[in-house]
């Protein structure tokens, strides 16, 4: 089995941590996104505050059963979809776990008529270093899983995108009370979202 094949595992993270899953939510639903395509879906997490259409992409096809709605199974290196045909991008958490951050950006630029979102916990917070932690010693998720700091996630995406927004939550650490908190623009919370917008003439793929 694969460690994406655990749908009932992933949700139930966010059942016992219902004010940090309120909080990333609210930082998604900030960014005002319709129409996407969220590659490495999951079951479907933050669907609710994706507008419109919503098609779930995964690796894992035990997973997808999980999801109602539009489903592909396929892996985020490869998007099936043409140049140009989804207007939204959105991945969540899902960058840490690929094996070619380039490959999957180049991608996302090739399919996205405009928008791209990621988000991702950073790995110079005080998060990303609990994960790390856990990582180091033989956690199921978290040892598979390389995060970005700040900085590198914000240079990846500029180099396929022009960042348009940056909106970040989880301000306390993984052992202080989760406590509700108002998405920041720029902020410096360990949840970093970044909205990119495709530049028209920066890849000439073909049609």
């Amino acid at each position: 089995m694969s460690i994406f094949d655990d749908p009932k595992g992933y949700l139930n993270w966010y059942k016992n941590h219902k004010v940090t899953y309120e909080n990333e939510r609210q930082a998604v639903d900030a960014l005002d996104l319709k129409d996407c395509l969220d590659v490495g879906s999951g079951p479907s997490v933050f669907h609710e505050a994706l507008k419109g259409e919503v098609i779930s992409l995964d690796i894992s096809e035990f997973v997808l059963k999980y999801i109602d709605g539009d489903r592909i199974l396929a892996d985020a290196h490869y998007l099936p979809f043409r140049r140009d045909a989804i207007p939204c991008v959105f991945s969540s958490v899902t960058l840490c776990f690929l094996d070619n951050l380039e490959k999957f950006f180049e991608e996302a630029n090739r399919v996205t008529k405009r928008t791209f979102v990621s988000c991702i916990v950073t790995a110079d917070s005080s998060w990303g270093e609990f994960y790390r932690d856990l990582g180091s010693r033989g956690h199921k998720y978290y040892s598979k899983a390389r995060f970005l700091t700040r900085m590198e996630f914000m240079n990846l995406v500029k180099k396929f995108f022009e960042v348009e927004r940056v909106v970040t939550t989880i301000d306390y650490g993984p052992m202080e009370e989760e406590v509700p908190e108002i998405p920041k623009e720029w902020g410096n919370g360990a949840f970093m979202c970044i909205k990119g917008i495709k530049r028209n003439d920066q890849f000439a793929y073909p049609k």
